[in-house]
């Protein structure tokens, strides 16, 4: 039993990570707080959050995006955040300043 737990455990944990592989990460490159999206900041990180849910610890990074040019990469950006630091939970804040009009109706999340 405990051998059917543990390739469970294993299994969920690869499925999780392989849900950001297939997004395509190049072109993003961090530098300090900023995350570049070929050479243009996309986001600068703001926060670093810790607490305890469903009894367990839980990091969670907090990035707000600093122009809207790249609004469509956002899935590619948590991918690529997912990567670099795949301890932390990655929450991307978009302004609605930063948005186009009719996009935030139509956000796709995959």
């Amino acid at each position: 039993m405990k051998k059917i737990v543990g390739i469970l455990g294993i299994t969920c944990i690869l499925a999780a990570c392989s849900v950001t592989r297939k997004y395509d990460t190049t072109g993003f490159t961090i530098d300090k707080n900023y995350v570049y999206y070929q050479d243009e900041p996309m986001c600068e990180l703001v926060g670093i959050e810790f607490a305890l849910d469903d009894h367990k610890l839980v990091k969670e990074l907090t990035f707000k995006v600093v122009d809207n040019s790249n609004n469509s990469k956002i899935t590619e950006l948590i991918a690529f955040l997912h990567e670099k630091h795949p301890d932390y939970e990655i929450e991307i804040e978009i302004p609605f300043e930063h948005m186009d009009p009719i996009d935030h109706h139509h956000i796709k999340v995959d």
